[in-house]
């Protein structure tokens, strides 16, 4: 209780306010993993999401990019609006507020985090942290700050042994994604955002840098997609954004990390909370820049169809100023249509992408293809299906050294009761996954061109905010790798998520 208290006293400081206690009518509404939204009455909340924001009115329930926002989670604003009067004696511009602008559904997924951070949870239904966790993004959204915090500490081992080669990589991993609602108009159909993403951790006794699991195994992919090989603190994202048209078109410009827009896939987008190497986190073959100067574009004109476009540098320095970087000759263009299914084939619902780029770098042209599709396998069930492609020329694959992949898996989502533990309201889900890179001519000198793996992973949700990540890989064929045929790969993460 100290803990919550010193929390909340920090949080008063910031904002000049404090917990509102009184009851009010409304219900709380939790999904599972975005879909098949539910009313929740207080007991079913759990008691940190009560403590933490005590009016359900005022919540914005979280977002799970690559899932479009229910009808019903979009209507949360607008039922803000109207219940708080805000939406009817508001005229021109609003600064900071406490709800967003308008988006389409694939869009809100990816531009709007929510304010809510509590899970329902049957081990640990309520604890001081989580409280405090969901108090203060209680407190921040009421000024148009909404963010997703990842704090987590990871260990992987190496158990062959390796001569010369380290085998045990315990390290702290922390990502901060923000949206800053600065201003908007009354009629919530256009306005103004700021996009930022911070990173930072380290490896305990290694440099992230020079010693990783990635060298020592030898492999093309990155078994720990958490970790960046950062110094300090480091911002891959800084960018001002604008929607209008009632939230149908989005654009941004800045420092862009392509990789929180594009390349969405619900059910393997993320090292905390999906498979956790590299190769699932994204498309190894398409030059997905970060901390780069770029623009992107979003077009979302009906619910079953989107498109985005983005177009950034690929020679920066982290944490440095973008500009002198800027070359036509270190330049990526990657544009991506997707259809979006309520219920395909009897299936449920899915989304299907398609990628395509073109690249300048190092005075050569390129081009190449990309797939990405999820599907639900079966109406009402909780297994669901995706699959990542990609072909990429050679010029094109001297971006990110990977000519041809292949990552596919299953993911049972809430696998085991409908209530409490392992059930719909929290993050517990089991995946497997198989991937296959191909190494570029830019990855030379290799011993092996092809590379597969696979891995095991699992979700066990502890706290309302805390969970813990088992993970296990065995990598065949490490394309740097001379001595052996393959490397397990064995991690234990526990994640922090607000």
């Amino acid at each position: 209780m100290k803990t919550q208290n010193l929390f909340l006293m920090v949080a008063t400081l910031i904002l000049g306010t404090s917990p509102v206690r009184a009851q009010y009518p409304w219900q709380y509404i939790e999904t599972m993993f975005g879909r098949n939204p539910f009313s929740m009455d207080p007991a079913e909340a759990g008691g940190s999401l009560r403590q933490g924001m005590p009016n359900p009115q005022e919540q914005q329930s979280t977002r799970y990019p690559g899932v479009p926002t229910h009808q019903s989670l979009l209507e949360q604003i607008e039922r803000y609006l109207d219940g708080s009067g805000k939406g009817n004696t508001c005229r021109g511009w609003r600064f900071f507020p406490a709800a967003p602008q308008r988006f389409m559904p694939y869009l809100d997924s990816i531009f709007v985090p929510g304010n809510t951070c509590a899970e329902p949870c049957g081990i640990i239904e309520q604890d001081a942290i989580s409280s405090a966790a969901q108090q203060l993004k209680t407190r921040l959204s009421r000024i148009g700050l909404q963010y997703t915090a990842t704090l987590s500490m990871n260990y992987t081992g190496l158990p062959q042994s390796m001569a010369g080669n380290r085998r045990d990589f315990p390290a702290t991993n922390n990502v901060l994604n923000a949206m800053w609602y600065l201003v908007k108009d009354c009629d919530n159909s256009q306005g103004f955002f700021l996009s930022a993403e911070a990173d930072w951790g380290q490896g305990i006794r290694y440099s992230e840098r020079r010693r990783s699991a990635q060298n020592s195994v030898g492999s093309l992919s990155n078994p720990q997609g958490s970790i960046r090989g950062g110094h300090g603190v480091f911002i891959p994202n800084l960018a001002l954004g604008y929607s209008c048209f009632n939230g149908k078109w989005t654009g941004m410009i800045g420092t862009i990390d392509t990789t929180d827009f594009l390349d969405q896939n619900a059910y393997s987008a993320n090292w905390a909370g999906n498979l956790t190497n590299e190769a699932f986190n994204f498309n190894p073959t398409l030059p997905l820049e970060w901390a780069n100067w770029g623009y992107l574009t979003a077009w979302q004109p009906t619910k079953n169809f989107y498109t985005m476009y983005a177009t950034t540098g690929c020679n920066g320095s982290i944490n440095h100023n973008p500009f002198p970087s800027i070359s036509s000759n270190a330049w990526v263009h990657i544009g991506e249509i997707g259809l979006i299914t309520e219920n395909f084939f009897g299936l449920g619902p899915g989304i299907y992408r398609f990628q395509y780029t073109t690249t300048r770098y190092q005075g050569e042209n390129g081009s190449g293809a990309a797939f990405n599709f999820q599907q639900q396998l079966g109406q009402n069930s909780h297994l669901g299906a995706f699959t990542r492609c990609g072909l990429m020329d050679e010029d094109a694959a001297t971006v990110s050294t990977v000519r041809a992949a292949v990552t596919t898996g299953l993911v049972l989502q809430a696998p085991f009761r409908s209530t409490g533990w392992g059930s719909k309201a929290n993050n517990d889900q089991m995946a497997l996954g198989f991937f296959w890179e191909r190494a570029a001519r830019s990855a030379k000198p290799y011993n092996n061109k092809d590379e597969y793996g696979m891995e095991l992973s699992a979700v066990v949700q502890l706290t309302p905010t805390f969970y813990l990540q088992p993970d296990v890989q065995y990598i065949f064929d490490p394309v740097y790798e001379t001595a052996r045929s393959g490397a397990v790969v064995l991690q234990l993460q526990g994640v922090f998520k607000f």
